[in-house]
């Protein structure tokens, strides 16, 4: 039996040596491996690398320059929005200043608005159809039927904005008082 033994102890000896052995070698060739794929990679950056980075550089500049125009476009927007606003405002005065000027005009009210572009009613209304009621049968056909008058013969400024007839007075009846009150006086108030 002890020779068993040793004939099992030299085998896992030898076993162990060749083990080691094989481990070696594996470890050898990994590091050949390596050493080979390390190598093509370089040859691989070398030739792929520089002409990404460039195409990246290239990509970001015309970024940055995209960029630069938008923020231009973006401030001419503003310049010209605000260019607009003040035209806006410089018209919206003239046509204060001409409704302060016009008696049909009370700019006082508290409902009062100039007409100024993007409202409703834009298009001066010849000052023969001021006034007229219209009805199905004595509505103009077309502007070209109603012929152009001038100052004299009508006795009103031509051209001017149509207003609504009695836009400007009061609303309803005034309420009945001992005669002291007014429109919006009620009888019950304390009159002193």
């Amino acid at each position: 039996m002890t020779a068993l033994i040793i004939i099992i102890v030299i085998l896992l000896v030898v076993l162990a040596a060749a083990f080691a052995v094989i481990r070696q070698r594996n470890q050898q060739a990994n590091i050949a491996r390596a050493d080979q794929l390390r190598h093509e990679a370089a040859g691989q950056a070398r030739t792929t690398i520089p002409p990404a980075q460039e195409r990246a550089a290239q990509a970001e500049a015309e970024a940055a320059e995209a960029r630069a125009r938008a923020e231009q476009a973006e401030a001419e927007a503003r310049e010209a929005q605000l260019a607009a606003q003040q035209a806006e405002a410089a018209h919206e005065g003239q046509i204060r200043a001409a409704d302060r000027l016009d008696p049909r005009v009370d700019e006082r009210a508290d409902d009062y608005a100039p007409q100024v572009p993007g409202t409703v009613d834009q298009q001066p209304t010849a000052p023969a159809d001021v006034n007229r009621d219209l009805t199905p049968d004595t509505a103009p056909d077309t502007a070209a039927d109603s012929p152009a008058t001038d100052e004299s013969a009508t006795g009103q400024s031509p051209l001017l904005p149509r207003r609504t007839p009695g836009a400007q007075e009061m609303p309803g009846k005034p309420i009945e008082t001992d005669g002291s009150g007014g429109w919006f006086t009620r009888k019950d108030s304390d009159q002193g």
